[in-house]
Formats: structure tokens, sequence, C-alpha cells
């Protein structure tokens, strides 16, 4: 905290201060430390680089919070945000926020799908990955194989193949199974996401069906 009074104008100094803040204070839901990136990331509005480390540091600090009014700020000023990195980040800390949530993610995860911001529905891939991680919930697979085939953005389609293994990780069997067709895609971004879905989801296996995979991307 010491060192926000200290780091002058220095966007890296900002950056990494807000990213360290984040992490010792990781799921804490302290709210003096969420305040102070808040503030670092709407005082620093025209700065990427600060802003994206800050809306990080955010999500950190309320990792599986669901907190209603963390997940408004991080909405509203996305809307108003024009640096991709910032909203990106601030999507991903919206993933974050509600990880472990399951079904009370939904309504986030359907209205931040149904956005015309391409970032926007980048991040609600990981929320879907995050909210249900290692259920391999039926429902929430299905989301995702419907993005990663009829969204328009190849970023998207990507996002949602790599959260399959974030959603599958304690099932990895299923996992080759969901992405063998993908993974032989026209797409590069499919084929991308099925790598690192299977790398997310089957590290540590030595899953068979994996490796075959892997080593025809390869």
């Amino acid at each position: 905290m010491d060192g926000f009074q200290n780091a002058g104008e220095s966007s890296e100094i900002y950056h990494g201060l807000s990213l360290g803040l984040g992490l010792v204070g990781m799921a804490t839901k302290d709210q003096e430390l969420y305040t102070k990136l808040r503030d670092t990331l709407f005082n620093q509005a025209d700065d990427a680089i600060i802003g994206e480390a800050a809306a990080y540091g955010m999500g950190l600090v309320m990792l599986g919070s669901g907190d209603a009014n963390t997940i408004e700020e991080m909405i509203t000023h996305a809307a108003d945000q024009n640096h991709e990195k910032t909203i990106r980040a601030l999507g991903v800390s919206l993933a974050l926020v509600m990880y472990g949530k399951e079904q009370q993610a939904d309504a986030l995860i359907d209205q931040m799908c149904g956005s015309k911001d391409s970032i926007i529905r980048y991040g609600a891939q990981f929320v879907i990955g995050c909210a249900y991680a290692g259920t391999a919930s039926t429902q929430a697979v299905r989301k995702l194989l419907k993005n990663a085939v009829s969204d328009t953005s190849d970023d998207v389609k990507r996002a949602a193949v790599i959260n399959l293994g974030f959603l599958c990780f304690k099932d990895h069997k299923k996992i080759p199974e969901l992405v063998k067709n993908l993974a032989v895609s026209y797409n590069p971004h499919l084929r991308y996401g099925a790598a690192i879905a299977l790398g997310i989801g089957c590290a540590g296996t030595g899953n068979v069906d994996a490796l075959r995979i892997l080593a025809l991307l390869s």
C-alpha cells in the first residue's frame, strides 16, 4: 500500500503494485484493498497498463465472492472503457469473482454472452469456466461448445474451447472426446483452444487420447 504513495508517474510500478496487492489479498474480500485497486483503475482510466493490472487485482481480491456491487462496478466500467486491455482484464476478473458460483453466475453469463462487444463475450467464456470449474456441467459444456462454433469472433471461439479444460479437469477422460473434432478444424483458433484445453484439463494424467490429439497438432 505504501508503494502507491511513492510510485510517482511510473505506469510499470503501478502495474506491479496492483498485481502484487491482488495476490497478497487474494480471496480475502478485503474492502480496503479492493477500494484501493478500484480507485486506481478509475483514477488512471486513460492508462491501459495500470488499468489492466488494477482490474486483475480487483478480481483476485474478490475471488469467489459473487459480490453484486463488485460485479456492477466492473460491468459499468468496462462499458465506459476504450482500452481493450482493461476491458479484457475486467472480463476475466468477473470470472474470478464468480469462481465456484455455478448457477448464481448464469444471469451474468447470459448478459455477457449477449454483449455486442466481443471482448466482453470473451470474458463470458471464462465466467463459465470459473463458475463451473471442475463440475463438467452438461449445461455449461453446451454453452461453451455453442459459442465455440457460432460466435463471430475468433478470440471468443478460442476462449470457449480453452474453458472446456477448466470445466472438466476433474473428469479428464471427457476432454479428448469434447475437443477431438475442434482439433481438426480449419480454424487455427479452435485448434489452439483444443490444445490448451487438453493441457489444462489433462495435466499430469498421462491421458493417451489427449496425447494422440496433441501429436497431430504438433
